[in-house]
């Protein structure tokens, strides 16, 4: 409705608007309805971020403004407006994130004044008991009432953790859930206590009571945790790389239509390009290079030939010369390069055709340089967690003084790419590219 009011409203100022076909919500409304109803992720207030929030919306959004256009367009005689269309589109995504906010602020000012709790029987006295105690008193707002602790040690019977009393041994937990309202059970207690839990959570899922166990498998110091199913049996997922699959998606589309714009923008400078490579020396315009990519597969890698054809016999000789620590070979004023091949680099130019390697997906626009595989091989272990992300044409060593930094700077930079990624990290490296590129920032 509001979409088609402010279309109307429109149609005063742009005569491209036309009056409201209102058929269009005997549709609308069982559609929403329907998809609303069976998303219980639109109903989770506690514990749910800014942006896990959004992240649920836009999925119910997505679904429903599919199945509306679907049913749009097997029904013919229906002929919205597409102005109306796309405001309602704009109007409800913001509409809904905006309630759930709403409604969520709300829920949380009531549960931090004590309404709608969660009674809470907290099982173990350790130290991931007490970080979880502490944790839960830090956010009133999420309502978690802790009613108790169990503890295997009848000696702690009575005593107190942050504040809750250990109220009982964990073989009473049967008949207190039996006697008493509780909404979760959670266990807080190391792995190596886990085979004696089988018979209490076994209890708790009879009684149908919500068990949450906290887990404390392998506290790897990089690795992210996930729980995944993995042929339909429960699994812990450990990852290095980034684990939010929806924004790589993202990244990989954006890759794909960004190199695709980027390409036919400069196909008249690529074409320049190749001439003159061609006419500064014999031998192919483009090198073609084996390097490593995600998790070490090989692939072919494009470029502008910068240098003589002979060049890989030459590097031998001038091993010795070598500016660059680690594995990596670099030098300034390589004799082996042409002279309109030190212009193509001082420019990045040679880099364009790496643009293909973005569309057949063996490179990203942003990532870590692909190494070559003979450097891999001298990696220090630490060092082949570069590998755990695709390779890209820019980098944070790119930005940062390219040839100028050291390798094991370099290697660090890589790393801090990876443990920190995200979207927008893509989109400032992309941003500061552009002036590295002008103004030849590190290149040789």
């Amino acid at each position: 409705m509001l979409a088609s009011w402010t279309r109307y409203w429109l149609q005063s100022w742009f005569p491209v608007f036309y009056l409201p076909d209102y058929q269009i919500l005997f549709y609308l409304i069982p559609i929403w309805t329907l998809f609303l109803a069976v998303s219980p992720q639109m109903y989770e207030y506690r514990m749910v971020s800014l942006a896990q929030t959004f992240k649920n919306v836009s999925i119910t959004w997505l679904k429903c403004l599919g199945a509306l256009l679907t049913v749009l367009f097997f029904t013919r005689q229906l002929d919205p407006s597409r102005a109306a269309l796309i405001l309602f589109a704009i109007y409800d995504l913001f509409l809904l994130f905006f309630s759930r906010r709403v409604l969520g602020a709300i829920l949380a000012f009531f549960r931090s004044r004590g309404y709608n709790q969660q009674k809470v029987l907290l099982v173990g006295t350790g130290q991931m008991a007490r970080d979880f105690i502490n944790k839960a008193k830090l956010h009133p707002e999420w309502g978690w009432r802790f009613v108790g602790i169990l503890e295997w040690d009848y000696s702690k019977i009575g005593s107190h953790l942050e504040g809750v009393e250990v109220r009982d041994s964990l073989e009473q937990l049967p008949r207190i859930l039996q006697n008493e309202h509780v909404d979760y059970v959670v266990y807080a207690v190391p792995r190596r206590f886990l085979q004696a839990l089988e018979d209490s959570i076994a209890a708790c899922e009879e009684m149908g009571v919500k068990v949450y166990v906290l887990a404390d498998f392998f506290n790897l110091k990089i690795a992210r945790k996930q729980f995944r199913f993995l042929f339909n049996q429960p699994a812990l997922f450990y990852s290095t790389g980034p684990g939010r699959d929806g924004s790589l998606f993202i990244k990989y589309a954006v890759d794909k239509i960004m190199a695709a714009i980027i390409l036919s923008l400069v196909s008249p400078l690529m074409l320049v390009a190749s001439l003159l490579v061609k006419l500064a020396s014999p031998g192919q315009i483009l090198f073609r290079q084996t390097r490593t990519g995600l998790n070490g597969k090989k692939f072919v890698m494009y470029k502008y030939r910068t240098m003589v054809e002979n060049a890989d016999q030459l590097k031998d000789q001038l091993l010795s010369q070598n500016e660059m620590s680690g594995p990596v070979f670099k030098i300034s004023d390589d004799p082996r390069l042409t002279k309109v091949g030190k212009l193509l680099r001082k420019t990045s130019v040679d880099e364009l055709p790496q643009l293909f390697n973005v569309l057949r997906g063996d490179m990203s626009l942003v990532g870590p340089r692909p190494p070559l595989p003979e450097e891999v091989a001298l990696y220090d272990r630490w060092q082949r967690r570069k590998l755990s992300i695709k390779p890209g044409i820019t980098c944070l060593w790119q930005i940062n003084g390219r040839n100028k930094i050291d390798f094991e700077h370099w290697m660090r930079l890589d790393l801090h790419y990876i443990d920190n990624w995200s979207l927008w990290l893509d989109a400032k490296i992309l941003l500061k590219t552009v002036p590295a590129v002008l103004t030849g920032l590190g290149a040789k």
